[in-house]
């Protein structure tokens, strides 16, 4: 979803379309900004995983060590921001059932004395203007997919001169691949951002 955003507005920025590209750089900062959600996310339930037996034996949430206590507020927090996934509410509601619900409120409404990471607050409570977003913002990323795309060809090239050194491919295949991918840049990166956001998704429930 992310290179989605970076290709359609490096498609509009050329010819001068920056009214229709201002739309999708927010959108491109909003899927940003949610990635770096899931990868908290992700950390504070594999922390939690691994420090899980204090949680098993300890009821009184004021008890429990202070690194585990402020994972439980990110993930509290996270959940209470993150409304897609259903896994974050099901665990949220059973810190309530053993923890009560005022070290929960605590951290949903970030109450004074509150553990949740500023880290992981300015990620998900930072609202992104249209205003803040400037032509010269819009031309940076623009530029930034042609770099990546540019990067990605090169290293594809290589790859397939490799396999054609050995025999494996042909060198007509090699020139239709490179023709191909260089005119479509598409090919390349239409679903990545989406397989990358099942991965994290399901990283939350094993």
């Amino acid at each position: 979803m992310v290179r989605q955003s970076r290709s359609d507005i490096a498609q509009l920025v050329p010819h001068g379309r920056f009214r229709e590209a201002l739309p999708k750089a927010k959108q491109f900062y909003e899927d940003e900004r949610r990635l770096l959600a899931y990868d908290q996310v992700k950390y504070v339930c594999t922390y939690l995983l691994q420090s899980f037996s204090p949680l098993l034996h300890q009821s009184d949430v004021h008890l429990l060590p202070d690194e585990t206590k402020e994972a439980m507020a990110g993930l509290i927090f996270s959940a209470s921001r993150i409304g897609e996934l259903r896994e974050l509410q099901i665990i949220r509601s059973l810190f309530v059932q053993r923890f009560g619900k005022e070290f929960d409120k605590d951290c949903v409404d970030l109450r004074p004395g509150n553990l949740v990471s500023s880290e992981i607050v300015k990620i998900l409570d930072t609202t992104i203007l249209h205003d803040a977003i400037t032509p010269e913002i819009i031309v940076a990323i623009s530029q930034k997919y042609q770099t990546d795309f540019i990067t990605s060809v090169d290293s594809i090239t290589e790859d397939l001169v490799s396999l054609n050194n050995l025999g494996i491919a042909d060198s007509d295949t090699l020139v239709r691949r490179k023709k191909v991918t260089k005119e479509n840049p598409n090919c390349l990166h239409a679903d990545r951002g989406e397989s990358q956001g099942r991965r994290d998704r399901s990283t939350f429930m094993r």
